[in-house]
């Protein structure tokens, strides 16, 4: 008898970094063959731009999701819940109210509950106030944690009664077969313009303003326009969109600069395909693990990213550079310069497979579970 697995979690859309780990967990064969599991969506924003905010319709997508999970519980009956919890916030208290029927039921069969937290916060939160440790205490209670990175350990200094705590590296899809891979070796050798891809949620704590700076300066250094800077995601917020539109057409760079939009699929495996440097500026707050750097990796392209959460843990200056905002612009020059060669792809391809395939994460996941 397969082990019955009741799975709280995030889908796309809207597409974020919990969303995309739902959506490899809803559609992993090594989970599903090996669990008999039943899925349940936390709804809550429609758009990106949403998340965090309240509005009215949220209050009926949670009342829909409290009388789904009551109803799996009763009905479906699991031996494990998995639940992607936030750590602050609104989304806390729908979290934690929807913890109350998981915990009694619990009480009363032989359960184990899985929190799986994709971002900083607890700690933050937890030393908000005391009410904030309190609940956050009673949710973990009898819990299970798993954490994206160690570097998160830090978080639950000021929280206690959960069970055990384990570390699961995000893993991404390895789309690009080796025979793929091989072409793009001799296609990016003495390439006539070099292409730079953001691939993030276009939002300022993202960088893209950042990245917008570098192009500025850099069609200013060269005249010829051997650079291209290709942005790719969704507007956090239409403010984001005006200040992104106006900052291209102040500095005229229309012929250097082009945004595709929110980009999946085939239109996205040509831009990682297209690109030499990837560009991970980030001073988002709750940023832990980004699974676009390791879609770079898995395309063997070269990575420039701020010290940002575990972003140590992925890159190194091996197969890429880790700067700030003050020495981007030295940084960028270094990477173009003496990190566009065959053998920096093949070391950042070699990367991803050996630590971010998307089987690895799926294998320790379920692992986790079964423990």
């Amino acid at each position: 008898m397969k082990n019955k697995a009741l799975f709280i979690l995030h889908l796309s859309p809207p597409v974020h970094g919990a969303s995309k780990v739902g959506d490899t967990i809803l559609s992993s064969k090594i989970i599903n063959q090996s669990l008999d599991s039943k899925y349940i969506r936390i709804t809550s924003s429609k758009k990106l731009d949403l998340i965090g905010q309240f509005n009215f319709q949220k209050i009926f997508y949670f009342i829909t999701l409290f009388f789904k999970v009551l109803y799996a519980l009763l009905t479906f009956r699991p031996t494990i819940i998995y639940f992607t919890a936030s750590s602050f916030g609104i989304a806390f208290y729908r979290d934690f109210v929807l913890s109350i029927p998981i915990k009694l039921y619990c009480c009363f069969s032989e359960c184990q509950i899985f929190y799986h937290y994709h971002a900083n916060g607890i700690y933050a939160f937890t030393s908000s106030s005391k009410r904030a440790r309190f609940l956050t205490n009673c949710f973990v209670k009898g819990a299970n944690l798993i954490f994206i990175s160690e570097l998160m350990s830090t978080e639950i200094k000021l929280i206690k009664g959960y069970n055990n705590v384990f570390y699961l590296k995000n893993g991404v899809d390895n789309n690009l077969t080796e025979n793929e891979f091989n072409i793009l070796l001799t296609t990016r050798k003495k390439p006539d313009k070099i292409n730079v891809l953001y691939l993030s949620n276009m939002m300022l704590d993202k960088g893209y303003d950042t990245v917008l700076d570098l192009a500025q300066k850099m069609k200013s250094t060269n005249s010829q326009n051997k650079i291209q800077f290709h942005f790719a995601g969704g507007w956090s917020s239409n403010q984001d969109k005006l200040v992104f539109n106006n900052y291209v057409r102040k500095h005229r760079l229309d012929d250097i600069v082009t945004y595709h939009g929110l980009v999946e699929g085939e239109i996205k495996k040509e831009l990682f395909k297209l690109a030499h440097v990837f560009i991970f500026p980030s001073i988002y707050k709750k940023e832990v693990f980004p699974l676009s750097v390791l879609e770079a990796l898995s395309y063997g392209i070269p990575v420039l990213a701020f010290n940002i959460g575990a972003v140590t843990q992925i890159i190194n200056n091996t197969n890429s550079l880790i700067t700030d905002k003050e020495h981007i612009y030295e940084a960028f020059n270094t990477l173009t310069d003496s990190y566009l060669n065959s053998d920096t792809y093949i070391k950042c391809r070699q990367k991803f497979m050996n630590n971010f395939h998307v089987t690895i994460f799926e294998e320790n996941l379920l692992s986790i579970l079964k423990t």
